[in-house]
């Protein structure tokens, strides 16, 4: 009773910050949001008949798609499978904010009359009135750049899948944009503390001394913000963003692979969570067909990029590494493993992109009811291998 009747006196002390006339630079949180940077941007417009303290850039327009069902050795599909095989993905722009900030590792972004901007302010599993910097009564203290900083930082994005996919694409829309790099005296990123955070940047030609870090400046000022959109949904990758990766970063090795190529089985042994609790029977099942082990975590970006490429099948439970599937062939076949609590489409959804073909098997155990998501992202695997031998005969992998 006592927790509530703090919580409760909390928030309406939080609610009272915000209806003073006093800054969230200063104190508090920003007053309120915009749900689009586009509203932002048309508030200005009516209140200052023109818009002339900054710009908005289109750069691809809405649209929508319709994919592919994967295939498993049931009938009917997973239900999480069934409600993405349609999308629709919004509007990519780059807009600049004149004394605009940025608050936290997600890159909230903050305009000069203390609103943020929701869809440039994502955070995983919170609808943007629930956002957490409403319930700041003070933002950290405040650092400003006296320059120009354009914001890629991105929820999750210091893991390898979300900065794969949430933040380097958002530097295509810089150079689609037509910025000019040389006039970014910082790009603001979520961290720098993993080696694939900085091998991808100077392959995008980010150097480290330009790069400013959320973790450590939770609460920036600039002289001008520029903040390319997230590239759509976290999760539902478009197709731009694949293809930019997979340009950049597999470059000239790229190649339209015909005929066959390695079987590969992406292991998930050294991870923490996760991970298939039969592997060894499963690997000694595997190598029966030819099924080559290989650990990515101690691999380079451009060598997993070369790893995958060269695969005509890949057999792994759901995990980070399978990001790489951006690397593959056309027609390379992807079998993905997932507990019966956490069923998770990204990986179909970059196979759809890539023209892959794409299986899954969900391991052995009690299943929830459909439409129910318990979402235990840690659940270890259980591998049926009857079932599995059945799969490999559907996706033609195996013919005895």
């Amino acid at each position: 009773m006592l927790k509530k009747i703090v919580k409760s006196a909390y928030f309406s002390y939080i609610n009272l910050l915000r209806k003073l006339p006093i800054s969230s630079e200063i104190l508090g949180p920003p007053k309120d949001f915009y749900k689009e940077a586009k509203d932002y941007w048309l508030f200005n417009l009516k209140k200052n008949k023109k818009q002339n303290q900054g710009n908005f850039i289109s750069i691809y327009s809405q649209s929508s798609i319709h994919r592919k069902f994967p295939k498993t050795v049931k009938d009917e599909v997973h239900w999480k499978f069934e409600i993405e095989s349609s999308h629709e993905y919004p509007e990519t722009f780059v807009t600049v904010i004149p004394q605009g900030r940025v608050w936290g590792h997600n890159g909230t972004v903050i305009t000069p009359d203390d609103k943020f901007l929701g869809d440039l302010s994502f955070e995983i599993g919170r609808d943007i009135s629930e956002h957490s910097i409403l319930k700041s009564w003070r933002l950290p203290n405040l650092h400003y750049v006296d320059g120009t900083v354009a914001v890629l930082s991105a929820a999750g994005g210091e893991g390898y899948f979300h900065w794969m996919f949430d933040v380097l694409p958002r530097i295509h829309l810089l150079k689609q944009a037509k910025i000019d790099f040389n006039h970014i005296d910082k790009f603001l990123v979520n961290s720098l503390d993993f080696s694939f955070q900085k091998e991808t940047l100077e392959i995008l030609g980010i150097t480290e001394e330009k790069v400013l870090e959320s973790r450590k400046f939770p609460h920036i000022k600039a002289k001008e913000l520029v903040v390319p959109s997230l590239p759509g949904q976290t999760g539902n990758i478009p197709k731009w963003a694949c293809d930019f990766l997979k340009t950049k970063i597999l470059g000239s090795s790229s190649h339209e692979k015909a005929g066959k190529g390695k079987f590969l089985y992406i292991s998930r042994s050294r991870a923490a969570v996760r991970r298939v609790i039969n592997e060894d029977e499963l690997v000694y099942f595997l190598k029966k067909f030819g099924f080559e082990v290989v650990f990515l975590e101690k691999m380079s970006v451009a060598e997993q990029a070369s790893v995958l490429s060269s695969a005509s099948v890949i057999v792994a439970p759901h995990g980070a590494g399978l990001s790489n599937l951006v690397f593959c062939s056309p027609r390379t076949k992807i079998i993905e493993f997932f507990s019966p609590n956490y069923v998770n489409a990204c990986y179909w959804v970059l196979s759809n992109n890539m023209q892959l073909e794409y299986y899954y098997l969900i391991g052995d155990g009690d299943k929830p009811e459909k439409f129910y998501d318990p979402h235990y992202m840690a659940e270890d695997i259980l591998i049926n291998i009857n079932y599995l031998e059945q799969l490999l005969k559907i996706a033609e992998v195996t013919d005895n």
